[in-house]
């Protein structure tokens, strides 16, 4: 190691990044009196807002673009097991299954919704942009009853009795005060006597739509809403629903801000005065105005609510019996070069050097300056040194900058949780509090006995040994959302995978080279413990309860790498863990499905998994990706190599803590050569309107769903009963 390496560590990584990054000393956001709930008076307050927190942010965004540019996007055990939550009607009565799958879900009595429900007498479906209902019971007989038209971009729905909800997006454009089309009503924009400025709209829409399904054959529409932003997320409690629109603000002068709308049917579209607007008045780097929406699917005649929160874009949503819990991640600059000279500079370099510092420090020339005097003044230092010297420097100074970094990263990345009420269609904000780092997904928080629990990652995973660190931990918060325990500084190096919350235990998994499976005791809330943790190759993307002592982990198995901290993902990996000790868990089972690059809707979304221990049920959609072996000298497979498509369909097993995953049989909705020939010539990426996507049962049928089919299959031997073709079309 040379001089010049020192001096880059220390004049360059000390002092560039503080001139670079982090000069000022601006007051930490989330101090006395940012947290309190606000309204704004006026449209000119709620402009002025936007635009000095702009002013006041933006000189130091490029350091947090940079530094975050690399993050995206249970109850009891009784409580995890989905239930259905649709009543029985009038039409689904005659000839129906008493045993029949739901979504599933993650709270007992809070439905989500999906692309796909069921009653155990009709299934209900989107297929491209029309709404499909099928009469699938008994299966023999199933047949196609009705399809109708949806405007713009139908994602997901939720049956209730004789309802059914559409919920989507579509896109709109308009200015001024002209009469136009959102999205799929007609609006009347107020007069220019009414309204002082112009009322600009434009981008996306989440579309609302209720029907009357009493006659399944003819669905009816019963009512419609419109509310302007993109589709975030919806839950179903008892008759109401609860949807989540997420609409970004920008403040570029001369427009007008433009504010939120909402619109029922054919009334005139109803913008949602600054005065209606929540926030709280601390800077953030962008905005979005986060509209809740909450309808009575039964009566038509009982209006909708509504909220309206300024704040940052909202990622992921929990949803209890009684509260939602909207989060997203905040970027704060908290460090000033105070700080990075007091926890990294002074305490490797002598006194004199670190006096000198102090003397720069103190002077009133101008930070620029500053700046350089102490560069300089470290420059001068690193050149006296000798080799040795100059070795155990650097050593002394990696350390601690790490450690630094380690400590940043829970200081200036925060997850903010809002809180919201919610009873029989009300909607009341409740607070918000924050923690260290980003989260996963809904699976990483959970509410039980009244506190909040979240798990959470900070900083980065590197395949580099010697770098700042990432951490992971789980909090617990109090009904005012202020954190009361923690676990923190778990798999250091790693990042969250998956988590489940079951009861008064937490389950996690963390990944970089092999799996740690953590099981965390939560029945002290105020100080929660690592009981024990089991370290196998793989990972988990999702886990699911089998019962009270066993978790199913679905993800996907690893090859370490020759060279470097990290392992190659391969196949995908089922896995069950015996939870029983859970000082000492274990995984009494695994099986594994094809080579890298094989993948499962279900990774990425839990609605495609289906799981009844009651009938021994395990059920996954699956690409498979196998490797020709022979096209490799001496058969030996790189662990990097992926493998090419060859099949895509429902795996389906039997489970079991005796004799674990067997193998019952596959069912494809891709047949003959045309379905194998897409498949070869695929590549690296495929699709298909084939694609199994979901599963469900009825009695002992099983039933899979693509866009363009539906196929039932005995669950005894998987022979084909029947199958109902869909006309999907965009």
């Amino acid at each position: 190691m040379n001089k010049n390496f020192a001096l880059a560590a220390l004049a360059l990584v000390f002092v560039g990044f503080i001139g670079g990054a982090l000069l000022f000393a601006g007051s930490q956001p989330g101090t006395e009196g940012q947290n309190r709930l606000k309204k704004f008076n006026s449209y000119d307050e709620l402009t002025d807002f936007l635009k000095a927190s702009r002013e006041k942010l933006s000189y130091s965004s490029g350091f947090n673009g940079g530094f975050g540019s690399s993050f995206a996007k249970t109850q009891a055990f009784a409580t995890t097991m989905a239930t259905s939550t649709v009543a029985e009607s009038s039409a689904a009565a005659a000839v129906r299954s008493d045993d029949f799958s739901a979504t599933n879900i993650q709270v007992e009595g809070v439905d989500e919704a999906d692309i796909v429900k069921n009653d155990g007498k009709y299934i209900y479906t989107i297929a491209g942009n029309k709404l499909v209902i099928v009469d699938a019971y008994p299966a023999e007989n199933a047949r196609v009853v009705s399809e109708t038209a949806l405007k713009g971009n139908p994602a997901e729905i939720f049956v209730n009795k004789d309802r059914l909800v559409v919920l989507g997006q579509d896109y709109s454009y308009g200015n001024g005060l002209e009469e136009t089309s959102i999205g799929t009503v007609g609006v009347s924009i107020a007069s220019p006597a009414v309204v002082k400025r112009p009322i600009r709209y434009s981008g996306t829409f989440m579309l609302m739509e209720v029907y009357d399904i009493s006659n399944r054959e003819s669905p009816v529409l019963a009512r419609n809403l419109t509310v302007s932003g993109n589709y975030h997320d919806a839950r179903m409690i008892g008759d109401y629903v609860y949807a989540v629109a997420s609409q970004q603000v920008y403040y570029y002068e001369p427009q007008p801000v433009p504010l939120p709308i909402i619109s029922e049917g054919n009334a005139a579209a109803r913008e949602v005065a600054a005065a209606d607007i929540y926030y709280f008045d601390s800077p953030d780097y962008n905005y979005n105005y986060v509209n809740i929406i909450s309808v009575n699917t039964q009566n038509n005649a009982e209006d909708y609510t509504s909220k309206t929160f300024l704040s940052g874009s909202a990622q992921n949503m929990y949803v209890s019996l009684g509260n939602i819990y909207i989060t997203y991640t905040k970027w704060n600059d908290f460090y000033t070069m105070d700080n990075i000279i007091d926890e990294v500079v002074v305490p490797v370099v002598p006194g004199i050097v670190a006096a000198r510092i102090g003397e720069i420090r103190k002077s009133a020339i101008e930070a620029g300056e500053k700046t350089r005097q102490i560069g300089e003044a470290l420059n001068k230092y690193v050149s006296s040194l000798n080799k040795e010297e100059t070795k155990q420097l650097e050593e002394k100074a990696q350390q601690r900058m790490v450690a630094f970094e380690e400590k940043l990263a829970k200081e200036t990345e925060k997850t903010v949780v809002h809180k919201i009420a919610i009873s029989s269609g009300r909607i009341d904000y409740e607070g918000q509090g924050s923690v260290p780092g980003h989260v996963l997904n809904q699976f990483s928080m959970d509410e039980h006995d009244s506190y909040f629990r979240i798990a959470t990652t900070t900083g980065q995973v590197s395949r580099f040994e010697g770098g700042a660190r990432s951490q992971n931990h789980i909090y617990v918060l109090d009904k005012s959302l202020k954190v009361v325990g923690a676990v923190e500084d778990l798999a250091p190096g790693e990042k969250i995978y998956s988590a489940r919350f079951m009861g008064d235990r937490a389950y996690m998994v963390t990944f970089k080279k092999v799996d740690p499976l953590f099981v965390i005791d939560l029945s002290e809330p105020t100080a929660p413990r690592v009981l024990g943790k089991l370290k196998i190759p793989g990972y988990s993307d999702y886990l699911h309860p089998y019962d009270e002592n066993h978790v199913i982990g679905l993800g996907k198995e690893a090859a370490e790498a020759e060279t470097g901290d990290f392992a190659w993902y391969q196949g995908i990996k089922l896995a069950l863990f015996d939870v029983s000790d859970p000082e000492n868990p274990r995984e009494v089972a695994k099986y594994n499905i094809g080579d890298r690059g094989t993948d499962s809707y279900a990774l990425q979304d839990h609605k495609a998994f289906l799981f009844s221990r009651q009938k021994n049920l395990l059920v996954i959609p699956v690409l498979l990706a196998e490797i020709d072996e022979s096209r490799y000298a001496e058969g030996k497979v790189p662990p990097y190599a992926y493998g090419e498509y060859v099949w895509q369909g429902a795996y389906v097993f039997s489970l079991d803590t005796e004799n674990g995953f067997g193998l019952k049989g596959r069912i494809t909705h891709l047949d003959g050569e045309e379905g194998r020939e897409a498949l070869l010539k695929s590549g690296y990426y495929f699709r298909s309107e084939y694609d199994v996507k979901r599963s469900l049962y009825m009695d002992d049928v099983l039933y899979t769903l693509s866009d363009r089919m539906i196929k039932m299959n005995g669950l005894d031997g998987l022979d084909e009963i029947n199958k109902v073709n869909l006309n999907f079309a965009k």
